[in-house]
């Protein structure tokens, strides 16, 4: 039986292989924003749950039965594929969506004198992934676009629209005597 399955990728120990996982880490979080409050504490906004990340390392030696470059390889497809897949832990799905390979980093390689790679870490980096985003929202979220489901804006015409507001200036002397020596 398979210790976890990604994919194509199956981590099992079998007489002739060892491809299984190390350090493997689970990450959860609560979005929140803290808003300001004049003279008391600020006030949380519960945004909601964040995306889960998943990572773990990978530790691939010739030795063991794989051949660490064309895995490297293997994943480095898998993450520019950019194709979801849940990950299998045991019998059950971690979590109750698919995880995304994001990130993969190379470590602790050995290589001999022909330039094959005999060991290496492979630190994988997922994110969980619940549907596809569009990139007309991401420009929007970049640009500080706040939504508020349910509300509907107001239309306020030209009230806040330009218009001459030289008569709100107010006359201060100290100004003048320092624009006046500054050459103004």
């Amino acid at each position: 039986m398979p210790i976890a399955v990604f994919g194509t990728k199956v981590f099992e120990i079998t007489d002739s292989k060892i491809y299984t996982m190390d350090a493997l880490q689970y990450s959860t979080t609560l979005e929140t924003e803290k808003q300001d409050a004049e003279g008391k504490k600020p006030s949380t906004y519960n945004k909601g749950p964040g995306l889960n990340t998943l990572s773990f390392t990978l530790k691939l030696d010739v030795t063991h039965g794989v051949n660490p470059r064309s895995e490297m390889e293997s994943w480095e497809q898998i993450k520019d594929a950019a194709v979801a897949y849940p990950f299998i832990l045991g019998k059950s799905p971690l979590g109750w969506n698919k995880w995304l390979l994001t990130d993969i980093q190379a470590l602790n390689s050995v290589i001999d004198n022909l330039g094959n790679i005999l060991k290496v870490e492979l630190q994988l980096k997922f994110d969980e992934y619940v549907r596809p985003g569009s990139a007309a929202a991401s420009k929007a979220s970049s640009k500080g676009t706040v939504s508020f489901p349910g509300l509907i804006g107001a239309d306020y015409g030209d009230a806040y629209g330009p218009e001459d507001k030289s008569s709100y200036a107010r006359d201060n002397p100290e100004m003048d005597h320092w624009s006046k020596m500054a050459g103004g």
